[in-house]
């Protein structure tokens, strides 16, 4: 395991070491690959293009493929059963209303009228 690990981060620094450092440009001097590119791009897609014509009847006799289990189905709650309140709960009496003291009159105007 440790010789897999190892050759991993070398092969992964060796890519970062060889990278381009210069940032990257869309001059016309830049584009383009020359004969030798063209030719093996073309190779590479008559290739791919074979395999995938080669294994089209394996990959439909194949199995689907497994995905995760679907999620569970939601069942909303249910409603509870009504329950009564229990015996002797006390209800504190309703507030008694404010009268004004006998002979009290109010000002003139207090009315808004």
């Amino acid at each position: 395991m440790h010789l897999k690990t190892a050759s991993f981060s070398i092969l992964a620094a060796a890519a970062l070491a060889v990278a381009p450092i210069s940032p990257a440009s869309a001059h016309e001097h830049f584009r383009g690959g020359g004969l030798l590119f063209g030719l093996g791009a073309a190779a590479a897609a008559v290739v791919g293009t074979a395999a995938i014509i080669a294994t089209a009847p394996f990959r439909a006799i194949a199995a689907a493929p497994v995905y995760a289990a679907p999620p569970p189905v939601y069942y909303a709650p249910q409603p509870q059963a009504y329950y009564a309140p229990p015996p002797r709960v006390y209800y504190a009496p309703p507030p008694q209303a404010y009268y004004a003291p006998p002979g009290y009159y109010a000002p003139p105007g207090y009315y808004a009228r």
